[in-house]
C-alpha cells in the first residue's frame, strides 16, 4: 500500500469514528452511537463494500484518542498486490447479477460466481471487481437512485456544532496585472449553523483548494474548532488533504449528496443577501475607483459583514446573529496557533534523486543524502517554504534546505594527512625468501644429478 492509499484508508477510518470524536458523549450514548455505526455498510476507499465490526471500530477509537489522525495510518506493508484482468464474459455476468440485486455486495457476487463454475475460486479478487463496477456505474446508489425524497428543515443544537462552507462567484475586479482586463473575484465563507454567524468570509482569486484552507485556517483562529463541517462535493472539498485537516482537527467533514442539495439553503440566502445588498454597492465603488484591488474589496466586505449583516435580526430566530452565537454557552474549542499551523500544512510524495535533491515548486531542495532514491512525504505551507518537512515511513528526518552549488575553486583545503606510526621492520621479504628457496632447491637437484653420475661411472 502506498502513501497515497494509506491516508485514504485513514480518512475512511477517521470518517466512521469522527461523531464520536468530533464532541462530548456520555458512556450510554457513546455506546449506542457505536452500535448504529456498526450496523451499516461502508465503502472502503479501495472501492469495496464491507461491515465494520465493533471491535474494530473501538480499535480505530482508540487509536485515535491516543495518537491523533496518524493513528489511524495503516502499517507500511512491502508486498503489493497486481492487478488482475476480469474476462468479458464474466463481467458481463457480475453486471447483470448487480443490476438483478442492487443491493449485492461484491463479495456475495464472486460467491455466486464461483459457485455458479463461471471463475475458478479465488482467481477474481474484490478490488478489481469493484472498480470495474464503478467505472461503468453499476453500483448500488446509481441503480437505486429514484429521485428525491421529502426533507425537513434542520437546524444545530448549538454553536460551532456545524459549520458550512461555500464559494460564490460573485463579481468582477480590476484585472491586477492587465490593465483594462478584469478578473472574478471569488467569496469563501463559513457558516455556523445555529446562529448563522459567518465565522469568516473572504475574496480571493481562486477558487482553490488553498484559498479554502486559508479561510477555514483564520475561521478556525477566531472562533475555535467546530465539531462538524458541511460542504458540498465541489473538488476543492473533495481533496484527500481537506480530510487530513479535517481528520487532524477533530471534526467530522459531511458531503451534501451528489444530486441533492438539500441542507444548503442558509448559504443562498447569505449569497442571495450578499447578491442584493452588497454587490451592486461595490460595483459602484469599483467605477468611482474606490475598489481596485482585492483587498480594498475584502475591506469593504469585512464592515459590510460586521453591520449589515451581523446586527440585522434575523427572521427565523428573531436575533441578531452576533448576538445569537456570542450568547450562547456551548463551550469553544481552541487550538494554539502553532498547533493549528501543523494541522494545515500541505503533503506531497517526492522521490529523491541519486544526488539527495527534490523539487518543490520550481524550487531545488536538498534532504539527508541517505534518502537519496527513496519516496519522501513533504510536509510545507504553500506560502511560506522556510520550513520543509521530511517524512518517510512515519519518521521525520531532517528539514529540507534549498539547494547551493558550490564552486569547485572553493572547496574546502584537505587537511594533511598525519603521520602514521609504521610497524617496526622485520628484514624478511616473501620474493626475496623465494629466490633463497628456488637457489637451495636448484643446489639440491644439481648435487643430486652429480651423485647419479658417479655412480654411474664407478659401475663401468
Amino acid at each position: 500500500m502506498d502513501e497515497q492509499a494509506r491516508q485514504q484508508e485513514a480518512n475512511f477510518r477517521y470518517g466512521l469514528i469522527a461523531s464520536l470524536v468530533s464532541r462530548k458523549l456520555d458512556p450510554g450514548e457513546q455506546m449506542a452511537l457505536m452500535r448504529e455505526i456498526v450496523s451499516h455498510e461502508y465503502e472502503t476507499s479501495s472501492g469495496q463494500r464491507r461491515r465494520i465490526s465493533l471491535r474494530t471500530l473501538e480499535r480505530y477509537l482508540k487509536a485515535y484518542r491516543e495518537g491523533g489522525w496518524e493513528a489511524l495510518l495503516p502499517s507500511v506493508r512491502a508486498d503489493k498486490l497486481t492487478t488482475r484482468e476480469i474476462p468479458e464474459d464474466v463481467l458481463a455476468k457480475a453486471i447483470a447479477l448487480k443490476q438483478e440485486q442492487p443491493g449485492r455486495s461484491v463479495r456475495q457476487i464472486i460467491a455466486i460466481l464461483e459457485l455458479a463454475a463461471f471463475v475458478a475460486p479465488g482467481t477474481l479478487k474484490e478490488s478489481t471487481l469493484s472498480k470495474q463496477l464503478r467505472r461503468r456505474g453499476v453500483t448500488r446508489k446509481a441503480l437505486l437512485n429514484t429521485g428525491w425524497s421529502h426533507f425537513r428543515r434542520f437546524e444545530a443544537t448549538h454553536r460551532n456544532s456545524m459549520w458550512q462552507g461555500d464559494v460564490q462567484h460573485t463579481l468582477y475586479l480590476p484585472h491586477p496585472d492587465k490593465p483594462g482586463k478584469k478578473v472574478m473575484a471569488y467569496l469563501v465563507i463559513f457558516i455556523d449553523d445555529y446562529s448563522r454567524f459567518v465565522v469568516h468570509g473572504q475574496f480571493y482569486f481562486e477558487e482553490r483548494v488553498a484559498r479554502l484552507e486559508d479561510c477555514l485556517k483564520k475561521a478556525i483562529l477566531k472562533n475555535g474548532v467546530p465539531e462538524m463541517i458541511y460542504v458540498d462535493n465541489g473538488a476543492i472539498y473533495s481533496s484527500h488533504h481537506f480530510e487530513r485537516i479535517c481528520g487532524r482537527l477533530g471534526a467530522e467533514l459531511k458531503h451534501t449528496r451528489p444530486g441533492r442539495p438539500m441542507g444548503r439553503g442558509k448559504q443562498e440566502k447569505f449569497f442571495r443577501f450578499v447578491d442584493q445588498s452588497f454587490v451592486p454597492e461595490a460595483y459602484d465603488l469599483i467605477e468611482q475607483g474606490k475598489i481596485q484591488t482585492l483587498n480594498d474589496l475584502n475591506r469593504f466586505f469585512s464592515a459590510w459583514l460586521e453591520i449589515a449583516y451581523h446586527q440585522k435580526v434575523h427572521n427565523s430566530f428573531k436575533q441578531r446573529p452576533v448576538d445569537r452565537y456570542q450568547k450562547d454557552d456551548h463551550p469553544i474549542r481552541m487550538l494554539p496557533p502553532h498547533e493549528l499551523i501543523e494541522v494545515f500544512l500541505l503533503e506531497e510524495s517526492r522521490k529523491v534523486d541519486k544526488t539527495g535533491c527534490i523539487s518543490l515548486l520550481g524550487t531545488i531542495f536538498e534532504v539527508q543524502t541517505e534518502l537519496a532514491g527513496s519516496k519522501i512525504q513533504v510536509r510545507f505551507d504553500p506560502h511560506d517554504l522556510s520550513v520543509i518537512q521530511v517524512w518517510k515511513d512515519g519518521q521525520r528526518y531532517e528539514d529540507a534546505k534549498p539547494m547551493k552549488l558550490r564552486d569547485p575553486k572553493n572547496r574546502p583545503k584537505q587537511d594533511e594527512p598525519k603521520a602514521v606510526m609504521q610497524p617496526p621492520k622485520t628484514g624478511l621479504n616473501y620474493v626475496e625468501l623465494l629466490v633463497e628457496e628456488q637457489k637451495r632447491q636448484t643446489r639440491e637437484a644439481q648435487g643430486a644429478a652429480l651423485s647419479r653420475a658417479m655412480k654411474e661411472v664407478k659401475r663401468s
